[in-house]
């Protein structure tokens, strides 16, 4: 039975880690053994798959290769279904598809949502998502079929749209740890913007994300946020990303390593 996120996210107190892996990356043999690494982690709450997009807008320099590297490899759609089916086979921890509407309106939000819920992913984060769109398009959808959806605020956001995020969002609120893209190192004061958010959290669980990359920034968010996401410093602890990829056995490895320096504040 797969864990529902936002119970986890209200239930721990502490800051729950969560994985960005992008589909395909560094090839899809890896992809699986990385996810089932993943599953079996004790650090690890939550997985973020991301689905491969040839003009993902909101990623920094990281991920944007990793997409390229996995779309060269032809990477499709129901190959990220199909990962997502194994992860949800070998563990109950929630897993969220990230990506970009045009991949979801190209196969049918319906048809999408469906095939989402089938290989086990709990809701969906789609960045370039407009509200109305998700009202119109997405709601009743999600809703029938069981799935959530987060929407992002970011230290730019209006008031207004914090609550229409903290309104709508169905799993948690994505909140934008850096100004720029992901894995950028224009950093904010992070603690003086969640902290601003504490008011909104009681409606919402809070995550955070862009430009997390150590315990270091883990520990500054303590009592702030329910969770935390890495998805860049992850992909680049796996190996260099360019022509040059690391093997499944040195990728595997090298994920561990990395999760086991987030354990201590991965323990309740």
């Amino acid at each position: 039975m797969m864990k529902e996120l936002m119970s986890i996210l209200r239930e721990d107190n502490r800051v729950n880690l969560s994985i960005f892996l992008t589909a395909g990356f560094p090839d899809m043999k890896t992809s699986q053994a990385l996810l089932k690494v993943l599953a079996n982690h004790p650090a690890v709450s939550f997985v973020e798959l991301g689905m491969p997009f040839s003009d993902p807008l909101a990623d920094g320099p990281t991920i944007q290769r990793a997409s390229e590297i996995a779309l060269a490899q032809g990477t499709k759609l129901d190959d990220v279904f199909a990962l997502a089916s194994g992860f949800r086979a070998s563990c109950d921890k929630p897993l969220m598809l990230m990506g970009y509407c045009n991949p979801v309106y190209r196969r049918g939000v319906e048809a999408f949502v469906t095939q989402a819920r089938d290989a086990g992913a709990s809701g969906l984060i789609l960045p370039d998502l407009p509200y109305a769109s998700h009202d119109r398009d997405f709601r009743s959808v999600l809703e029938a079929n069981g799935q959530t959806m987060s929407f992002l605020v970011s230290p730019t956001s209006t008031e207004e749209s914090m609550d229409e995020a903290f309104e709508k969002s169905t799993a948690f609120v994505y909140g934008v740890a850096n100004v720029g893209l992901t894995g950028d190192a224009q950093s904010v004061d992070r603690t003086a913007f969640f902290e601003g958010l504490q008011d909104h959290r009681t409606r919402c669980p809070i995550v955070a994300g862009f430009g997390i990359s150590d315990p270091a920034d883990i520990q500054q968010l303590e009592g702030f946020v329910d969770g935390a996401i890495i998805g860049s410093a992850f992909l680049r602890a796996l190996g260099p990303i360019g022509e040059s990829r690391p093997s499944e056995s040195e990728a595997v490895q090298r994920a561990i390593a990395f999760l086991n320096l987030f354990t201590p504040h991965s323990q309740p």
